[in-house]
């Protein structure tokens, strides 16, 4: 399983997958959070293997 830290602080854990992929399961809008692992950033394409800690933060944008 990877384990997710998401922005509000709690855990989660989800199949091994794309951080598009992850972030879809969980719920997410790829534009709303940034995923990073091991203080990286992560592409919405990159694959994130079984135990993975992915750690996802809010942005905010405008225009």
């Amino acid at each position: 399983m990877t384990t997710v830290i998401l922005p509000d602080g709690t855990l989660a854990e989800t199949e091994a997958g794309t951080v598009l992929e992850i972030l879809s399961r969980l719920g997410f809008n790829p534009y709303e959070v940034l995923a990073t692992a091991d203080g990286e950033l992560l592409l919405d394409d990159e694959f994130c293997d079984e135990g993975t800690e992915l750690k996802l933060t809010s942005i905010v944008h405008g225009g």
